[in-house]
Formats: C-alpha cells, structure tokens, sequence
C-alpha cells in the first residue's frame, strides 16, 4: 500500500444515525474523501473495494458494536486508523479497546469541531507514516529479495535476466534493459530487458552506443558514474537519443550505474511509459540500491565464467597434450649404422613443435623436424595436420622437394592464413653410406660435428611451408646431401634452443650449441641431447621458456 504526495485521503464513517453522518461528513469533506456507513456490515462491505486512511466508528449500534466492527476491520484494512466516537456511558468499553490496539483513539460526544479537524489530520498522518514506513520495510525486503536472488546465480546471462526481472515484478518499474560496456570495442551495449515486446523488444536487443558519445543519456551515466532521473522525456536534464526514445516508446526513465570497483562496467535503465505514473526521485534511490548489488553479482558471474573458461581451457590442452604426446615417436627404430634420439620440450603444455623418426613400407628411415609459428592450442592443431601431411607423402614415390611443396599446399589449404611451419626432414641411408639427405623449408640449418672436431657447414634453404603459394613463386626447394663418418654428430634443432633467452635481450646462440655439442660429440647421443637441454637451461635460468625446444641428434657408428 502507498501514498502520494497531495492525494486525497478517505475517511470512512460509520454510524446508525443520519443525522451524525451528515455532520461529519460536512465537516471533512473539503479535505477528504468521505464514505458513509449506516452499520457494521456495511462499513465492512466498503473497506474490501476502498483504500481508506481512517476509520470513525460510533460505539453504540445494533447488530455489530463500534468494538467489535473496528476488530473485524483490522483483520481488513490493517494499516487503517481506527478512531470512535463515544459518549460516557460507554467508557469502559472505550478502555478496552484502547488498551487492546482496537482504536488509536476516541473522540467525546459531542464532539468540538476544531478538535475533530485536528485529531482525524493527526490520525491520516499517523496512517501516511505507517504506509510509508511500511513501503519502505517493503523495499529494503525487495531489494534484499533480488540480491539473495541474483547473487545466488553465477551464469551471466541468467544473472543480468534475474536483476531485469526483479526491476519489473519487484519494484514495479514498466519496463527495465541492461547494457555492459565493451571497453575494447569502446561500446556500450545492451545485454537484456524485461517488460519489452513487439518493435520495442526488437529494437532495444541491439541497442548500441559508442563510450565516447555525449548526447546519449545512458552513456554519461557511465561516463560520469552518476544516474540520470528523467521525469519527462519532453523536457530532459540531458541529452538524448530521440530516435531510441521514439521507437522504444519511453515517457518518463530513470538510469543507474553499475560499478565494479573502480570500473564502470556499465548502465541498468527502468522505465513508466504505460500508466499515469511517472519516475520519481524515489524511484532513482530503489533503482541505485538494486545497481549496487546487480553490479556485484555480474562482476562475480563474470569471473565465475572467467575461471570456468580457464578451467575448460586447461582441460582441453591437457587432453591436447596427451593426444600430442602420443603423436611424437614412441620409440625409435634401429637403423644400421646410426644411433638417433629426439626430445620435445613444449613452452606451454601444448607444444608447436613437431618431430619423427620413422621406417616406411619401402624400408627407407626418415628424420623430420618441424617448428609451428605461435603456440597454444592453435600451434598444436597444426602441429597433429603437419604430423599427418608428412606421413602421408611417405607413401609416394616423389621427390623430396616435391613432398615438400606438396606438404605445404595441404597445410595452406587446412589451416589458417596466418600459420606457417619451418620444416626440415629427410632419408637416413644406413650402413656404408651413411649419409642423410634432406629438404629444408625455412629451418635453422642442421649442425654437423666431425669426428675429427670442428663443425662442418650445412646447407639447404627454402621458404617455410603453409603460406599462400603465390609468395613463393620462383622460390623452390633444394635436395641436400650430408654424408657422414663413423663419430661424425648431426643436430637438427628449433630455433627454440639457439633463440632461448631473447625476451631478456641476449640469445643462447649458435656459437654455444656449437660449443656444447662439440664438447660432448665422442659421448653419444643421448649426452648430447641431455647436455644441449642442460645448457639452455642454465642459460636461461627462472626466466620461462620463450619457445618450444625439439631436438633430433643424430650419431654416425660403426657398423
């Protein structure tokens, strides 16, 4: 139940005399709006259709007394005053219903005119006090209502509907919408309603205003972190857009914004555009009290998303990682007259790096070695295509320069523009020959180790794989050819070993890989490998890995 500013109260008088009910109406009609009663049941029959402030009932009449009428009236109309008329006789009674809460109080027959004014304007102001503490307790439920309601959700989009809801049913608002901003599009955008349908709702969904616009009410309410009370769209305190205001069809609104912190994260609109009633500086104070809470629960249900994607995104690259370990060799094949390994160690759970040794169905072995521009999940996506191109052109008596092309056609074609791939691989020809022969497509060259010492000079260049074919027009590919003598070493690498370090401004470098393998060439492979990884890591210390880091050494033996 509410009241207004300046309306009219009723006063309902009961009493089985006419003469008494003329009398007081006359006297309270200029201010009030007067219902007469003839009787208890009557009086009753006209509290259930009427709103009324104050209840005048004579004690004395038959059928229902003036006690027991106000008593019944009380289970009806609770927040209406109830005052009696008496004479002395029935004093004992009046007591009772004193000191029972039947009556705020009674008036004397016969009554003083001006003592009737002032003690019914005392009573209807006693009865606009209670209301409007009683709206107010009403309020401050409702809003704890719709932060117990909103806070308890943690989905975004059910969160922003639950606050709309609540703006509508709960407050009793017309109409509501919600618009977040989208700082790096620099927009602020609407991102739900309530009460909307029809061209309004249609409208409204894809509302959108840039963050810098001054003549939009809604975005200064986020600019200046500050509601704007529109009380008639026909004469604004600020500027607004006349063409949302025209199609949405809003009379009289309200914003408020929403804060996260120090962020303005964004703006909750309600409007009254159907009824007579128009937005109210009340009304701004309940919609700020539910922009509070609403800002807390979308900050909340965002990070629970955040955390959810993180969450989700973590298990998709463990899972990712599984599957792409599973894809690098799992043990590599005996070859006559070389000793092989490889290691991958990936930057990120997912690695972008590509390796295989392998024997195909022609008896030939093959080393391939290949290095994923970027990292993560895209990375490793190419990486498994990569894996797949290349094993599949195994099966083709071709070329090498020509598997090569042809891999890197297949990898234009099935990833995306952006991603290129530097790839070298090559046939290891065992026992006397002991040579491996290569193709190399935009990879740091391999590194060779004579037995004698020194490091020999490797070659072979080429575009990297997966970019748009048009660029590498006249740019071919190069057979190399590399024979190697019993403790000769060879390292293909990823740039991952020689670039290690470079976030910090120095590189590990091609002049320390050629020094660690070197120095350990006579000890076998696996030193090798095991020593390069150990390097690179002093070198690096704490830092975090730039890059992925994948090796394949190759070892020439007797045999």
């Amino acid at each position: 139940m509410q009241t207004n500013p300046g309306k009219r109260q009723k006063i309902l008088i009961v009493d089985d005399e006419p003469d008494i009910l003329d009398s007081l109406r006359f006297a309270l009609e200029l201010d009030y709006d007067v219902l007469t009663a003839s009787g208890g049941e009557e009086g009753l029959g006209l509290l259930k259709t009427h709103e009324v402030a104050v209840i005048l009932s004579d004690q004395r009449m038959p059928k229902m007394t003036g006690v027991e009428f106000l008593e019944r009236a009380r289970a009806i109309s609770p927040d209406s005053v109830r005052m009696m008329l008496t004479g002395f006789a029935d004093f004992n009674a009046i007591v009772e219903a004193v000191n029972t809460g039947q009556i705020y109080r009674y008036i004397s027959k016969p009554w003083e005119p001006r003592d009737l004014e002032v003690d019914v304007r005392r009573a209807v102001e006693a009865y606009e006090m209670q209301v409007a503490l009683n709206r107010r307790m009403q309020e401050l439920n409702t809003l704890c209502e719709i932060g117990a309601t909103i806070t308890s959700v943690l989905d975004l989009e059910q969160v922003i509907q639950k606050i709309l809801d609540g703006v509508v049913e709960a407050l009793g608002f017309d109409r509501s919408f919600l618009m977040l901003a989208d700082e790096e599009a620099g927009v602020l955008r609407c991102r739900g309603s309530a009460g909307m349908s029809g061209d309004a709702l249609a409208y409204v969904s894809q509302l959108e205003y840039g963050l810098d616009r001054r003549d939009v009410a809604v975005v200064l309410t986020v600019q200046e972190n500050r509601p704007i009370l529109v009380e008639d769209v026909a004469h604004p305190p600020v500027a607004l857009d006349r063409e949302a205001v025209r199609r949405i069809g809003i009379r009289s609104f309200v914003t408020a914004p929403l804060r996260a912190g120090e962020r303005q994260i964004g703006a909750l609109v309600a409007d009254r555009s159907g009824g007579s009633e128009w937005v109210t500086e009340h009304d701004r104070l309940l919609l700020e009290g539910v922009a509070d809470q609403a800002a807390i629960a979308i900050e909340n249900a965002r990070l629970y998303g955040e955390a959810l994607e993180k969450q989700r995104l973590e298990e998709e690259e463990a899972a990712a990682a599984r599957i792409q370990q599973v894809l690098l060799p799992a043990k590599i094949p005996q070859i006559e007259g070389f000793e092989v390994t490889g290691t991958s160690l990936p930057s990120r759970r997912v690695s972008g790096d590509y390796y295989d040794v392998l024997k195909d169905g022609a008896g030939r072995f093959w080393v391939a070695l290949g290095d994923v521009s970027g990292k993560g999940m895209q990375a490793g996506l190419t990486m498994a295509t990569l894996r797949t191109l290349f094993r599949t052109e195994l099966e083709r008596e071709q070329p090498l320069p020509e598997m090569m092309r042809r891999i890197g056609e297949g990898l234009w074609l099935s990833t995306a523009p952006e991603v290129f791939v530097t790839l070298c691989f090559g046939v290891l020809e065992p026992a006397a020959v002991r040579a491996f022969t290569y193709v190399n497509a935009g990879h740091p060259f391999p590194m060779l180790a004579r037995a004698g010492g020194g490091i020999a000079g490797v070659n072979g260049a080429g575009p990297p794989v997966g970019m748009d074919p048009a660029l590498g027009v006249g740019l071919g590919y190069e057979e190399q050819r590399v024979e190697m003598g019993p403790g000769d070493v060879l390292v293909i690498y990823s740039d991952g070993v020689t670039e290690a370090g470079a976030s910090g401004g120095d590189m590990f470098g091609e002049a320390r890989l050629e020094t660690v393998v070197a120095e350990h060439r006579a000890d076998g492979v696996a030193v090798v490998q095991e020593a390069i990884c150990e390097a690179v890591d002093a070198f690096t210390g704490d830092a975090p890995a730039d890059d992925d880091l994948t090796l394949v050494v190759i070892g020439a033996i007797e045999g």
